[in-house]
């Protein structure tokens, strides 16, 4: 019996190391097709769209997937999950990357290894537009309830103003619980929480200025060194042509038509 649970112990172990190891491009070249793990709803980096009369993936982030699989050769296809569980699809090899506006942090360097930035930019603290007097600066969001989304980059900006801090698993359900009342303020990305802007009639962007900065890479396996210098080449290239900007502008122009 203690042998039989030694044997099932090396087996989870043996497995649990295989999740941890490295992928390589001839990893992918043999599988043909690269699997790109991300979180439908954050619009323009990632959203679903009627086109034709179907429902499609599309965005900055879907775009910058495609052009990798493009410079690797081969297809690309796309896991939809919550945000807060891509890291984990990625060290179990469910997914391998996740370009998902994921922003490199102290816990996920400890995970995963990431990319170059391929994109960067500013914060923003949506409110209900009848409390826009109300949030100025940073000091008014003291002590007020505000929402994030699980597992993202903004929790721990709101946990610096706040004990109240309320997680969701998508964007659209926590501006929902500002719409309805039931927080004060919302930390977005401020291309994200512009979008939303629009979406919610009775929901803007404050004159809040948030110190810090949101910058977005490409999630790896922990040991990718190859695959994460050919991902850096390719965002290296995207950015130097022009090509990462217009492709931004486009996915803004589709969340907004």
């Amino acid at each position: 019996m203690k042998k039989m649970l030694m044997v099932l112990m090396l087996m989870l172990v043996g497995v649990v190391g295989c999740g941890q190891q490295g992928i390589s491009i001839e990893d992918i070249e043999k599988e043909g097709t690269l699997l790109v793990g991300l979180s439908g709803d954050y619009p323009p980096f990632e959203f679903y769209k009627m086109i034709d009369g179907k429902e499609t993936l599309v965005g900055f982030d879907v775009m910058l997937a495609e052009k990798i699989a493009e410079e690797l050769g081969v297809e690309v296809e796309f896991k939809n999950m919550d945000f807060n569980s891509l890291i984990g699809a990625l060290q179990s090899g469910q997914v391998d990357m996740v370009i998902s506006g994921m922003s490199p942090n102290e816990t996920r360097l400890k995970q995963v290894d990431f990319s170059d930035f391929y994109y960067t930019g500013e914060n923003a603290v949506l409110v209900r537009e009848d409390d826009v007097a109300k949030y100025q600066t940073e000091s008014d969001l003291k002590d007020i309830k505000i929402g994030t989304q699980l597992g993202s980059i903004q929790t721990p900006i709101a946990e610096s103003f706040t004990s109240s801090v309320k997680e969701l698993s998508t964007t659209q359900s926590i501006v929902l619980e500002l719409s309805n009342g039931n927080v004060d303020a919302v930390i977005l990305g401020k291309d994200i929480a512009d979008r939303y802007a629009e979406e919610f009639d009775n929901v803007v962007v404050s004159d809040v200025t948030i110190s810090s900065e949101e910058a977005m890479a490409v999630a790896l396996p922990k040991g990718s060194d190859e695959l994460t210098a050919k991902v850096n080449e390719v965002i290296a290239k995207l950015k130097a042509d022009g090509t990462l900007g217009e492709m931004l502008e486009e996915a803004m122009k589709i969340a907004n038509e």
